[in-house]
């Protein structure tokens, strides 16, 4: 009944803070005029039945407005421009808010268990921004492993007489994304305007590779000194091919430290987690008594320790 009230209220602190900024907000009066002058309106169409995707749309797309044009904002848009989601960064706030917010409280009706509650949302806070940096990580791997192909297409273009441009619309055309939606991205903004080289910076900032940086690098200096791309272009390839064959190396001698660190690491932590869901009354002692607490406080310091430890042993730099 507690956690109802308390729902009840942050929705009318919510709807309340809403209202106010609409009616101090002269946003939507810019926004009616531009509709009216594009001929364009937003409103659900006469006949179009509300089902339940589109309330959801209109919903989130109205929270959504209350955290656009924020430095944050800008932030993590960068962000899940790098990992490949499609998502506005107000519209990613606004689902891992209702997430955070709506699970719990879900959960515990269902289940009335409020350890249960708890162990969800620290799951709801912590779940979005793990799939980011999942998704970042992967997308990120997978672009560096298609970037040493793309030279050699680019090389061998500039090798048969085509332009630098033509030789990336090439790679465009013969590779799958993330690649080509990335050098194609790129094109467009050469052919919006901007020079060569704020492209490839650009491109640099989106994709926050190492290896493209490298690629980057040369392009410019080449340009700027002059020199056979294609060449340094093979070059550059074989270079990268080299480093990623060390990297494998590591990764498959380190694998092991990573998947110790890991379970040792995360352990105590999923036992407790799942103690507190199934019997809560077996550890109550931690939290109640003086040398429970030392006991955790303890256990906490030496979590942190060894899982420094543990990454510095097998976080080896190029």
């Amino acid at each position: 009944m507690q956690y109802m009230i308390v729902l009840f209220i942050f929705l009318a602190v919510f709807f309340a803070f809403s209202g106010v900024k609409k009616i101090f907000s002269t946003r939507d009066v810019y926004k009616e005029r531009l509709e009216s002058v594009v001929g364009k309106s937003q409103q659900i169409k006469d006949g179009e039945k509300l089902t339940v995707g589109v309330a959801f749309k209109a919903t989130v797309s109205s929270v959504s407005a209350l955290f656009a044009a924020r430095s944050f904002t800008a932030q993590l848009q960068a962000r899940l421009v790098t990992a490949g989601i499609p998502l506005k960064g107000e519209e990613y706030i606004t689902i891992s808010l209702g997430a955070i917010i709506l699970l719990p409280i879900l959960t515990f009706i269902v289940s009335a268990n409020f350890w249960l509650a708890v162990v969800v949302l620290v799951l709801a806070m912590i779940g979005p921004w793990m799939y980011i940096t999942i998704k970042k990580d992967k997308r990120l791997h997978s672009f560096e492993m298609q970037l040493a192909d793309s030279l050699v297409i680019m090389a061998n273009a500039l090798r048969a007489g085509f332009g630098f441009q033509q030789a990336m619309e090439t790679v465009v055309k013969e590779m799958p994304p993330p690649i080509s939606t990335e050098f194609e991205w790129c094109l467009r903004e050469m052919n919006l305007g901007f020079n060569q080289e704020e492209s490839l910076l650009h491109l640099g900032e989106r994709v926050n590779s190492e290896e493209l940086d490298m690629v980057i690098s040369g392009i410019i200096i080449q340009k700027q000194v002059g020199g056979n791309l294609a060449h340094i272009l093979d070059n550059i390839g074989d270079t990268m091919r080299d480093r990623a064959r060390i990297k494998k190396q590591v990764k498959v001698l380190t694998a092991q430290g990573k998947m110790s660190g890991l379970v040792v690491g995360l352990l105590p932590v999923v036992l407790l987690a799942a103690m507190l869901v199934i019997n809560p009354e077996h550890i109550y002692f931690l939290f109640q008594d003086s040398r429970g607490l030392a006991m955790l406080g303890t256990a906490i310091v030496m979590e942190i320790v060894g899982a420094y430890v543990i990454s510095r042993i097998v976080n080896i730099e190029f």
